[in-house]
């Protein structure tokens, strides 16, 4: 068996054991069956279960400035961010941050001085100072007006297994065109080329991007790649490349700390926890439950929230997404541009007013709801939903009390 993650092991070998899928496989339902949440999922070798032990300390690991914290920075740890029911979920809505980005020739674009479009709420320096314990955010740069968003963590359960899910897969649930006319037009998004999976808005490739990221736009802690463009899932499909980062690139500060200043073998451990966090295990399913589940395939959610996708080790796995991005409506538009999308008549060429459908797995356990947390109940989110969701959230509002109340308790089961 050769699928560890510690950066002593030969790069290919490591780089070839997660694109092929080999080692001991695990079961339907990624794996999750009997699962405590926040464990890991089932099928690991013992060096890829011990190396998601080691990333769960890393995950917890509280950063000082004298270990590399900062200059700028949201949060001290992965676990601030990622809490909520336990370590690897989401977080209440206080701990929301800003991405803020202004328009250069067309393109979003971060404001000066900041690594992304992160905004810091602590730190050094003079174009952010802290106000109110928030950082101020110019309302024009270069005269340009700042386009504004706030941001809900992400819950992690099972997010990693969306790496084994082929491109393959995502290709055949697009629908750019409304080819088939229900209204609904899904797309992937791609980085650097490659088809997206992780992430708000579908931008982030694999689990290395997808963790590299928040460490040096939420911590302030630079890294050296651990695979790099060696960690891409799948190939690209003849895909115009982006300008983004390159994942081959070390991140850098200024800060008084030498870089890296995560090692590499932490960093893979870290990769490691995430790619293998269990999903959630469904609950046993009511009479209600299996009611609100007919009624969830009549009203064409499963149209984007798809149940189930195959993945290339771990069996089917049921996370209800299709990881392509979709069109919400103006009220949940936050004009904000990440990755480069399929090309559609039907939509804008940038990812301004789409978003990836959000994995419904185990959703009962994390709120808030929606990218920003703005929905408090389910319920609420429901009836925020718009643009190609509209004709299904109009559905749901048609129905009488009692089939509200069991969709919602299908919901509550997953």
């Amino acid at each position: 068996m050769r699928v560890v993650l510690r950066a002593s092991l030969p790069l290919f070998s490591c780089a070839l054991g997660l694109l092929t899928g080999c080692g001991s496989g695990g079961g339907g339902g990624g794996g999750s069956t009997g699962t405590t949440l926040g464990s890991a999922v089932a099928g690991l070798s013992a060096d890829e279960a011990a190396a998601f032990e080691r990333g769960r300390a890393v995950f917890l690991r509280r950063f000082k400035p004298s270990t590399g914290l900062g200059p700028f920075y949201n949060a001290t740890s992965c676990e601030s961010c990622h809490s909520t029911p336990t370590v690897g979920g989401s977080a209440q809505v206080y701990r929301n941050f800003y991405l803020a980005m202004y328009d250069d020739a067309g393109t979003n674009v971060a404001l000066p001085g900041l690594p992304s479009a992160v905004v810091p709420a602590f730190g050094a320096g003079t174009d952010f100072t802290l106000v109110g314990g928030r950082a101020r955010i110019p309302e024009e740069v270069n005269g340009s007006p700042t386009v504004v968003a706030q941001r809900n963590a992400l819950p992690l359960f099972g997010t990693g297994l969306f790496e084994f899910v082929s491109d393959a897969t995502i290709l055949a649930l697009t629908d750019p065109e409304d080819l088939d006319g229900n209204g609904i037009s899904g797309r992937f998004n791609t980085d650097n080329g490659s088809i997206g999976r992780f992430g708000v808005k579908a931008q982030s490739n694999n689990v290395e991007l997808f963790t590299r990221a928040p460490l040096r736009n939420q911590l302030g802690v630079t890294s050296d790649p651990f695979l790099g463009s060696g960690g891409t899932v799948s190939l690209a499909h003849m895909l115009a490349p982006q300008v983004s980062t390159d994942p081959n690139s070390p991140t850098t500060d200024d800060d008084d700390v030498p870089d890296p200043e995560i090692s590499r073998d932490d960093l893979g451990d870290l990769i490691a926890f995430t790619r293998f966090l269990a999903p959630p295990t469904p609950k046993a399913f009511t009479p209600e439950a299996t009611l609100g589940e007919q009624s969830f395939e009549a009203l064409g959610c499963a149209q984007c929230h798809v149940p189930e996708l195959p993945t290339s080790r771990f069996g089917p796995i049921r996370p209800y997404t299709d990881l392509l991005l979709h069109e919400m409506g103006e009220d949940l538009a936050d004009n904000l541009a990440f990755g480069r999308p399929q090309a559609s008549s039907l939509s804008l060429p940038n990812t301004k007013k789409e978003f990836r459908t959000q994995p419904l797995w185990g959703v009962a356990m994390h709120g808030p709801f929606l990218h920003d947390g703005r929905a408090e109940t389910l319920r609420e989110a429901i009836e925020l939903h718009g643009g190609e969701a509209a004709a299904s959230r109009d559905a749901f509002l048609a129905l009488d009390a009692a089939s509200q109340a069991n969709l919602i308790t299908f919901l509550e089961h997953l």
